[in-house]
């Protein structure tokens, strides 16, 4: 199915250009702000405060793509990446196939960096920046997103979307209202869109938690496509989940809703939906709450929007504003290519407006901003997958693109890649980063804790149990003790309109790593304290070797799995007929916050020889393994341990080193980042152990990055990086 099924008529449906309409915020940005005391709306100190959650999920933009350059995100800076096959970085990406050693390579670009007269002749845009804005999209779909993930090589991203855009992005000066919300509020670096594939299927999964992969209400599967119109999806979608609890929810849009407005795709839904054969029931719950639009007396470039927000605001300042709203604009606000990312801004200015128009309400609402898939823009993380076989979350298209260029076996749903996440709320404020793993189910996952803690459980029956043990519910991301009320300064915003006679192409007009803004941002404790080390080598047949890995993830604060994936980066790029054996191994591992030596074993087979291992996990997590099996190095050992007995003591960092050989080796620890230390050697002596130690909490806010080397054996390092958790907030990496 097209992404642009129901969307035809969209893209005319705001086909003027260029007029400006101010915003009525100021231009100035709050990056940080003091708590204030609470009043009536601070009366618990808990997740009780909040009265009303708004979910305002927008279009097409990748984490990347907007925040790559923000400051203290995991973006253009991030040193603890993957490696391509071939050696490349993760951003240096192949403009040939990923199956083949790579002719040309392309690093992210600035869109607005061509000058107006570069662009192809008889469509030009004003300005470098309205060209920026007014790009055109790139492909999305469940074939092209898996041809860009490529397994979890991540190197299929020119290839699969047929071009150097996939690579465009955006930043502060290009986008200065969502940098600055990010600024003044709490922005999620590790929020990653459902499924590997469009928006149809995400939005599914935004109301209801599932695309039904497993199948279990119909044959169909809802894994393409702009939408799912005349679907009559059978399972049940959250929203009647909160209608069974009691729970008070609306969905407000306008006629041209982009068909974004996914719950409509629902049998209960869709039997009310006269775009659908159905019969409008004023009166019925389901049909005035998500199939009704607003009321749009406004017309013009901006009436969308307009209409939309003033519907809220009506609702605000008469107390009928529902505990649970979903906001759905159409293309032109949307921040779908070509809709700029400044309209986004004037639409979303406009909503927080229309809430703070009663400001105890405003002081009482979390406004969840994010974004339904990346459309084709390039994202450096590899998303978390589970391993082959999970329930409900793997699904094989027999008569797509990859089937027929030789792929064989069902391909995981998700998760996708990373999307923008913002965090609007009073218990939001102050330019936080949370880095935990998390999805469009956390979305459902915290409403059903605040719909519990409210009296009124609202439990989606739909989220697979992988799904569940690695995205978290967003909760770890406030801080209910000190709200800071009121509506902080941001930005004016103005409106572009759709370009005129179709999108805007940007010419690619540099080639080189982008740089990202300096410095650290405020970090919430995360659930998770993943560890990982190589443990020996075992010898096969045919001059394969077997690595041993252990995995962990224990701590007196951990609560959520940790996943884990292992690159072997000496081996050739493989084919899609090679999948899932020749790629990359998935590893979900449980928490343990009662066993503090519990392991997961693991392994990868190798060619006999050199070797070069990479493990990467979440929040930065990485390691990084290089030697010889024939070598010296062979008979050297490093293990990385957090606790030395149990829970009771804060974690350290130990560096555990065996020398099994007959003679004496000398390790080097060399601090690659985080601290000023000087490296330090130790002589261990045949079959003896040295232990080095560290106190990353007390010394550089939980964060390591080192280095072990060793005497005699030039190919053999070990490589940690990652960040002990201790239950407390910290700074991004």
């Amino acid at each position: 199915m097209s992404d642009l099924s129901r969307r035809g008529f969209l893209g005319a449906a705001v086909a003027a250009t260029g007029a400006a309409v101010a915003g009525a915020a100021l231009p100035a940005t709050e990056a940080q702000a003091s708590p204030q005391p609470g009043g009536k709306n601070h009366r618990f100190g808990d997740i009780r405060d909040i009265k009303h959650v708004v979910i305002l999920m927008q279009e097409n933009r990748s984490f990347d793509h907007y925040f790559g350059s923000l400051k203290g995100v995991r973006g253009f800076g991030d040193r603890s990446t993957i490696t391509l096959p071939g050696g490349l970085s993760v951003f240096q990406q192949p403009t040939t196939t990923p199956s083949a050693p790579a002719a040309a390579t392309q690093y992210p670009w600035h869109l607005s960096d061509a000058p107006a007269s570069a662009y192809p002749a008889g469509h030009q845009p004003p300005s470098p920046e309205v060209g920026a804005q007014g790009y055109g999209g790139t492909s999305h779909s469940w074939d092209d997103q898996h041809g860009a993930w490529y397994g979890g090589l991540m190197n299929g991203w020119v290839f699969a979307k047929g071009g150097l855009t996939t690579l465009g992005y955006l930043d502060r000066a290009d986008i200065p209202f969502h940098y600055a919300l990010a600024d003044a509020y709490t922005v999620g670096d590790a929020y990653h869109c459902s499924v590997l594939s469009a928006t149809g299927p995400n939005r599914t999964f935004l109301w209801s938690g599932t695309i039904d992969a497993q199948q279990k209400y119909s044959s169909y599967v809802a894994y393409n496509g702009g939408d799912e119109l005349g679907k009559n999806l059978l399972w049940e979608s959250y929203a009647e989940t909160l209608q069974q609890a009691g729970v008070t929810w609306n969905v407000y849009q306008c006629a041209d809703d982009y068909g974004d407005n996914a719950v409509e795709y629902f049998a209960t839904f869709a039997r009310l939906d006269p775009a659908q054969g159905g019969k409008p029931a004023p009166g019925n719950v389901f049909y005035d709450h998500g199939v009704a639009n607003v009321p749009e007396p406004l017309t013009g470039l901006t009436a969308n929007a307009d209409n939309l927000t003033n519907a809220i605001k009506a609702d605000v300042v008469a107390g009928k504003l529902p505990q649970v709203s979903w906001v759905v604009t159409n293309q032109a606000f949307s921040e779908h290519p070509d809709g700029a990312p400044n309209d986004g801004a004037y639409y979303v200015n406009r909503v927080l407006e229309a809430l703070n128009a009663d400001p105890d309400v405003f002081d009482s609402t979390l406004v969840i901003i994010d974004y339904d898939e990346n459309d084709g823009q390039f994202d450096h993380v590899p998303p978390p997958v589970p391993a082959p076989g999970a329930k409900d979350e793997f699904f094989y298209e027999a008569s797509g693109a990859l089937a027929s260029a030789g792929l064989t076996q069902p391909l995981p749903v998700g998760l996708g890649f990373r999307v923008p996440l913002i965090l609007i709320s009073p218990w939001t404020r102050g330019g936080w980063v949370t880095s935990e793993v998390s999805d469009h189910t956390s979305v459902i996952q915290f409403l059903e804790k605040w719909t519990g803690a409210h009296g009124t459980p609202a439990f989606c029956p739909n989220i697979s149990a992988w799904r569940r043990s690695v995205c978290g519910d967003l909760t770890s991301a406030f801080d209910f003790t000190s709200p800071v009320f009121g509506l902080p300064k941001l930005p004016s915003t103005s409106v572009i309109g759709d370009p005129a006679g179709g999108s805007y192409h940007p010419p690619t007009v540099t080639n080189a790593m982008p740089v990202q803004e300096p410095g650290t941002k405020r970090a919430r404790s995360l659930p998770y304290q993943p560890n990982a080390n190589l443990d020996g080598f075992t010898d096969g047949s045919a001059g394969v070797v077997e690595a041993s890995l252990s995995f962990s993830n224990n701590g007196k604060h951990v609560r959520k799995a940790s996943h884990f994936a292992v690159y072997d980066n000496t081996a050739p790029a493989p084919s899609l007929a090679d999948y899932p054996a020749k790629y990359p191994g998935q590893y979900t591992v449980d928490p343990s916050h009662t066993v503090w030596n519990k392991t997961v074993p693991g392994s990868v087979q190798i060619a006999r020889g050199k070797y070069d291992l990479t493990v990467v996990g979440p929040n930065r997590f990485l390691r990084h393994f290089t030697g010889d099996v024939t070598a010296i190095g062979k008979s050297a050992q490093v293990e990385a341990v957090y606790h030395e007995r149990g829970f009771e003591a804060k974690p350290k960092l130990s560096l555990e080193m065996a020398n099994t050989g007959t003679s004496t080796v000398t390790f080097t620890v060399v601090p690659n980042n985080y601290t000023k230390e000087r490296p330090k050697t130790y002589r261990v002596p045949a079959h003896g152990r040295a232990t080095h130690s560290a106190d990353p909490l007390a010394s550089s806010g939980g964060w390591y990055d080192v280095t072990v080397t060793i005497s005699g054996d030039s190919t053999w390092s070990r490589r940690y990086v990652g960040h002990l958790e201790d239950g407390r907030d910290s700074v991004t990496g």
